[in-house]
């Protein structure tokens, strides 16, 4: 017996796999969730929590582009209103719909890890997937045009001439 008549083959491949794009929104929002839950633990414990970003800087002296690793603050999915934390999941810049509001009451900080882990599990299980594409349909929707819908531009032919005075 030869040595591949022992292995077992598959058509699966992990580019078609994984790369589907339902499975990518899922996995950005999974990574988004995951430095939210961090920046709740490091908020209910009383510190500020910096996310690393890479990030190209031009070196004045040389000219040359070097990679730099930068400390940012953690935009926050999360905001108080009168002593009660409120959530509101985002996807991108924008808010998704969850449920039957735009926000998730999540009552004090200490709750909050909690709620995150509980959405993180609904986007594993599939739950969020319309939901991200109707935000992700609506960011498309705007990036195309460039434009607010609803603004119909003119031609500059189009548009009428102010007319010169005549002076006598």
């Amino acid at each position: 017996m030869s040595i591949l008549e022992k292995l077992n083959f598959s058509e699966v491949s992990r580019k078609t796999e994984n790369t589907t794009p339902h499975m990518l929104m899922r996995r950005r929002l999974l990574n988004a969730l995951d430095e939210q839950i961090q920046g709740a633990n490091f908020e209910a414990a009383g510190k500020h929590f910096y996310r690393t970003v890479e990030k190209t800087v031009k070196n004045a002296e040389t000219g040359e582009s070097e990679r730099r690793t930068v400390e940012r603050p953690l935009r926050k999915m999360w905001w108080r209103s009168n002593d009660t934390v409120m959530l509101e999941l985002r996807f991108g810049n924008r808010v998704m719909k969850v449920g039957t509001g735009n926000s998730i009451v999540v009552g004090t900080v200490e709750n909050l890890v909690p709620v995150l882990e509980q959405l993180k599990l609904a986007v594993v299980n599939g739950e969020l997937d319309d939901a991200m594409k109707a935000t992700s349909d609506g960011r498309k929707r705007g990036r195309k045009s460039g434009k607010p819908e609803g603004i119909v531009v003119q031609p500059a032919a189009t548009l009428a001439k102010p007319s010169a005075k005549v002076v006598k």
